[in-house]
């Protein structure tokens, strides 16, 4: 970009030291909008991992809700072909046993899905929290610099 978040401070600084000031109350008069227009173009420098972390909260809760939709049909189906084989004891056996693996696999499965989301979501906030600290820390550095 060619603007980047350090030149628009320096703009915003120009802004509050070249302003009018009130006699006798040591503050100064500033032009919001010209103010706001580079509090604005600030907002649009801002890092899309800020923009998306909504959108990945969203997702997280979406690929959870499809594992354990997957885990319960996967349950269901188990248990209608454990109902179906249950005629003759050796087949009821087996029934049983595939319909406990189909929901041990169903459980594996949902957790996987689960733990994978929570390590994507995980690992985007942090990239969004540190992208935060750095913002915060350069205007705090700003407004101590404008403070003097």
């Amino acid at each position: 970009m060619a603007v980047d978040i350090f030149a628009l401070l320096d703009r915003l600084e120009d802004l509050l030291a070249n302003a009018t000031r009130v006699p006798l109350t040591g503050k100064v008069m500033v032009d919001p909008d010209e103010a706001l227009a580079v509090v604005d173009e600030m907002r649009e420098l801002l890092p899309e991992e800020i923009r998306q972390a909504g959108r990945v909260t969203e997702e997280k809760e979406r690929i959870l809700e499809a594992a354990r939709a997957e885990a319960e049909a996967l349950v269901r189906d188990a248990k209608v072909y454990a109902g179906q084989l249950t005629d003759e004891s050796a087949i009821a056996r087996d029934a049983q046993e595939k319909a406990e693996e189909a929901i041990e696999q169903a459980k594996r499965v949902a957790r996987e899905i689960r733990a994978g989301a929570l390590d994507y979501a995980e690992d985007v906030l942090h990239k969004v929290e540190q992208s935060l600290e750095r913002a915060y820390t350069t205007v705090k550095k700003s407004r101590e610099e404008l403070q003097r």
